[in-house]
C-alpha cells in the first residue's frame, strides 16, 4: 500500500471515523475472517475480510473442487474471482466499489487492499455504496441492542447479520439499495397498464371480481394475502408492490408462493412498524389495493396450524416467542369461496372483550377447539397479547371441514442436535428415534423435514443400528429456531413414519443489568432473562480479551462456576466474598441444555456504603404466602400507602417459568387505607414452588424498585 494511501487513512482515522473495538457479549464465530486485526485497521487487507463460506454458497461451481478450503478458494479469488466479478463477501463488492468512486481509483489503482481498508476505516461511515445489500453501519444505527454490544464495529454488525441478522428477520439493506428499489418501484407505477389477454379472461361474464380480502402479518418479513377467489393462474413476484403510506420506505417483496392461487404467502423487508398500502396487478391489467397495518413490537405467532380431529372438535397448535394470553373466535364459512355479506374481520377489542381466551407459554403451545359443526369448515380469527399488553394484529386460521385421518406410524422420538466441527464450525440436524430398527438403513431420499418458516435442506444421514438416526442438514445451513418441524419417513413398501420436532439451539439471553453492594462483603447481581433456565456465574480477577470481541471461552464456568435457577423477567442473585474491581461473570442454559459458546461479563464497582433507609419512599415490609397453587395468593405489606402506584405488568416472582399477570386488590392495615396489597396469580395453573423466591414491585414512577424474599415452605 503506498505512503499517500495510509496518510488519507490515519486522517480519517483521526477524524473518528475508525472502527471501535468494543467490549461484546462474546464473539460470533462465522468464519475465519480476522475480525480483530480487521477492525483495528492494521494493513487490514483482502485476506483479512475473505469469506470462504460466502464464497462457496454463492459459488457451488467452486464448493466441487475446493471445499471449504479456505487458502484454496482465497487463491483463486485472488487469481481468477477479482477479475471475473465474484463477491469474496456480502459486506463489499471490490469491483464495484472501485468502479464507482473515481477519486478511490486515482488514489489506490490497483492495490485492492487499499480499498478493503478505506471501506473498512472510512467508506463505510460516508455511507459510500459497497454493492451490496449490506449496510453495516445503517444496521447498527437502526438496532440500537446490537449498537450497545458492538459500538460501531462494522465487521461484528456483518458477522451478526450473517450468524443471526438474517433468521431473524433483521433489515441489512443499504439506503442505496432501497433507494433503488423505491425509483424501480415509482418507474413501474407510472407504466402504463399491459393489455388484457383476451385468450385468458380474469373475470368471466356474471363472474364476481377479485378483491383483496385480508393482509395479515405472520411473523417478521412475511406477510399473507388472501382474495375473495382464486387467479386462473399465479401471480408472480412481479404482480405485488407494497408501498409505504407514512412516509418512510417502501417494502421490498423477496418471494412469493401459493398453493391454490387465492391465499398468497410474501416474504417481504421492512423498516419499521406502520401503515402500507399493498397493491396487485392482475393478469388483466386492472389492479387492486388495500391498506394494512405492519406490527412487529409484540408476541411473534409462528407455525400455527388447525387438524380436524373429529366432526367436532379440532387442535391447535402453534410457536410464540413470548408468554401471554391467546384470543380467538370462530365463524362458520359461507358455502363459497367470499365471505358472507356483511360480514367483517372482528376488531383487536372484539376478540379480547368477545374472544376465548387460552394461556400462552413461551415456546410450543396447543390447544382443542371443540363444539363444531360437522362437515362444516370455519374460520378462526386470533390475536396474541403479551405479559406487557403487546398485541399481535387480528390474522385468521382455516378449520376444514374434513376429518383429518392419519396413515402414518408415529416416530418414537425426534430431537434437533448442534453439532460442534473441529474447526469451531457446527453441523445442525434431527436425531431421530424409530420404535423398531428398519431391516436395511434409510437413505437421505426418504426423510422429509419440513419447517413452516423455510425450507430444510438435507445433507447426510448416519446411523449405527438403523434405529436411531442422525439427519444433517446441509453444511452451512442453520435451522430457523422456534419452530416446530415435521418429519416424515417412507419405507421402502411405502408405509409412513411421522413425527415433530419443536427445535430451540438458543440459550436464554440474560444481561447483568446492575451490582450493588448490600455490605462491605456481599453484592447482589440484578439479571434479566427471556426465559427460564439456569446461571453459571463465578467471580474472576481479569478476563482474557476484556474490551475486545476476542471469544471469551465459557468452559471453566459451566464445570465450576456456581449453578442458580432463573426465571424469566428480572432475577437477584447474593454474592459474598466480591471485591471491587473483580469481574462478575456469566453463561446461561435453558430447560433443553442449551449453552452459550461465550461468557458475558459485568465488572464489580468501587464499595459504597447502601444508603440509610428512607421512609418517605415505599418498602415492603412483609410477604405471606396465603396460597401457593390453584390462583398463587400473596400478602403483601407497605409501609405506607400505595394505591394509584403499583405497575401490574412489571410484577414478577423469581423461579416462574413465565412472567405472571396478577389481580390486585388493596386493604389496609395499621393507620393506613391502601398499605396491603393482596395479589392473586391469574392463570390457575401456576404454582409457586417450594423454597426461596423474590417479589418484584416496581411503582409507576420507575423510581421505587422494591424487592422482599420470602419462602415457600
Amino acid at each position: 500500500m503506498t505512503e499517500t494511501v495510509r496518510k488519507r487513512l490515519a486522517k480519517a482515522a483521526r477524524k473518528g471515523r475508525r472502527i471501535a473495538i468494543v467490549a461484546a457479549a462474546g464473539a460470533l464465530a462465522l468464519t475465519s475472517i480476522d475480525y480483530v486485526q480487521a477492525a483495528n485497521g492494521r494493513g487490514a487487507g483482502i485476506a483479512d475480510v475473505f469469506d470462504e463460506r460466502y464464497y462457496v454458497e454463492n459459488y457451488p461451481d467452486l464448493k466441487e473442487i475446493y471445499g471449504y478450503d479456505r487458502a484454496a478458494l482465497l487463491k483463486h479469488f485472488m487469481t481468477f474471482g477479482l477479475s471475473e466479478g465474484r463477491n469474496m463477501n456480502g459486506l463489499l463488492d471490490l469491483v464495484e466499489y472501485r468502479e464507482k468512486y473515481p477519486d478511490l481509483q486515482e488514489a489506490f489503482g490497483d492495490d485492492w487492499d487499499a480499498y478493503v481498508e478505506h471501506y473498512l476505516t472510512y467508506g463505510a461511515f460516508e455511507h459510500r455504496d459497497n454493492g451490496t445489500d449490506f449496510d453495516p453501519v445503517d444496521y447498527l444505527n437502526r438496532y440500537s441492542d446490537l449498537q450497545d454490544v458492538f459500538g460501531m464495529d462494522i465487521l461484528a454488525a456483518y458477522q451478526h447479520y450473517e450468524t443471526y441478522g438474517k433468521q431473524e428477520g433483521r433489515e441489512g439493506r443499504s439506503e442505496a439499495a432501497i433507494i433503488a428499489a423505491q425509483t424501480q418501484a415509482q418507474a413501474q407505477k407510472k407504466e402504463p397498464p399491459k393489455s388484457p389477454d383476451a385468450s385468458k379472461p380474469e373475470q368471466e361474464p356474471g363472474e364476481e371480481a377479485i378483491e383483496i380480502q385480508s393482509v395479515e402479518v405472520t411473523g417478521t418479513g412475511r406477510i399473507r394475502v388472501t382474495l375473495s377467489r382464486e387467479t386462473e393462474r399465479p401471480l408472480t413476484l412481479e404482480a405485488f408492490s407494497i408501498i409505504c403510506n407514512s412516509g418512510g420506505s417502501d417494502m421490498t417483496i423477496l418471494s412469493v408462493s401459493t398453493n391454490d392461487n387465492r391465499v398468497y404467502d410474501l416474504t417481504t423487508t421492512y423498516y419499521r412498524d406502520q401503515d402500507y398500502d399493498i397493491q396487485i396487478t392482475l393478469p388483466d391489467g386492472s389492479t387492486i389495493s388495500k391498506v394494512f397495518t405492519y406490527r412487529t413490537d409484540c408476541p411473534q405467532i409462528s407455525g400455527i396450524g388447525a387438524v380436524r380431529t373429529s366432526a367436532g372438535e379440532a387442535g391447535i397448535t402453534y410457536n410464540s416467542d413470548a408468554p401471554g394470553y391467546f384470543y380467538y373466535m370462530l365463524r362458520e364459512n359461507a358455502s363459497g369461496p367470499a365471505r358472507a355479506a356483511g360480514e367483517s374481520v372482528p376488531t383487536e377489542s372484539e376478540l379480547i372483550g368477545n374472544g376465548v381466551r387460552t394461556e400462552m407459554r413461551q415456546h410450543e403451545n396447543s390447544f382443542t377447539v371443540s363444539g363444531l359443526a360437522g362437515g362444516v369448515s370455519y374460520t378462526m380469527y386470533y390475536m396474541a397479547v403479551d405479559t406487557e399488553d403487546r398485541a399481535t394484529l387480528v390474522n385468521s386460521l382455516s378449520i376444514a371441514s374434513e376429518v383429518h385421518e392419519e396413515t402414518a406410524t408415529t416416530i418414537k422420538r425426534a430431537e434437533a442436535f448442534a453439532e460442534e466441527q473441529w474447526n469451531g464450525e457446527f453441523l445442525y440436524g434431527f436425531e431421530i428415534e424409530l420404535e423398531t430398527a428398519t431391516a436395511e438403513s434409510l437413505t437421505l431420499d426418504q426423510f422429509d423435514i419440513s419447517c413452516p418458516q423455510n425450507e430444510t435442506t438435507l445433507g447426510e444421514v448416519r446411523t449405527s443400528d438403523n434405529r436411531i438416526y442422525r439427519v444433517y442438514m446441509q453444511r452451512g445451513s442453520i435451522p430457523k429456531g422456534n419452530n416446530t418441524y415435521t418429519i416424515l419417513i417412507t419405507l421402502k413398501d411405502g408405509t409412513q413414519l411421522k413425527g415433530s420436532c419443536y427445535l430451540d439451539l438458543q440459550a436464554p439471553r440474560v444481561d447483568a443489568r446492575n451490582i450493588e453492594w448490600v455490605d462491605e462483603d456481599t453484592i447482589k447481581v440484578t439479571v434479566n432473562s427471556d426465559e427460564a433456565g439456569s446461571l453459571y456465574y463465578a467471580i474472576q480477577d481479569q478476563v482474557d480479551g476484556e474490551g475486545t470481541i476476542a471469544p471469551k471461552d465459557p468452559a471453566q464456568i459451566y464445570a465450576q462456576g456456581t449453578k442458580v435457577s432463573i426465571g424469566y423477567g428480572l432475577n437477584y442473585i447474593t454474592v459474598k466474598g466480591a471485591k471491587a474491581g473483580q469481574w462478575f461473570c456469566y453463561a446461561s442454559e435453558d430447560e433443553r441444555n442449551n449453552r452459550e459458546s461465550f461468557y458475558s461479563y459485568k465488572q464489580i464497582p468501587e464499595y459504597t456504603a447502601p444508603a440509610p433507609d428512607d421512609t418517605e419512599k415505599p418498602m415492603i415490609t412483609g410477604v405471606e404466602v396465603l396460597k401457593a397453587s390453584d390462583g398463587a395468593t400473596l400478602k403483601v405489606v407497605f409501609n405506607q400507602d400505595v394505591e394509584g402506584y403499583y405497575d401490574n405488568n412489571l410484577t414478577q416472582i423469581s423461579g416462574i417459568a413465565g412472567k405472571l399477570l396478577f389481580e390486585a386488590k388493596y386493604s389496609s392495615e395499621g393507620d393506613f387505607e391502601s398499605n396491603v396489597l393482596t395479589l392473586t396469580v391469574k392463570d390457575r395453573a401456576v404454582t409457586i414452588p417450594k423454597g426461596s423466591h423474590t417479589l418484584t414491585i416496581i411503582f409507576y414512577d420507575y423510581e421505587a424498585i422494591l424487592t422482599y424474599d420470602f419462602t415457600v415452605q
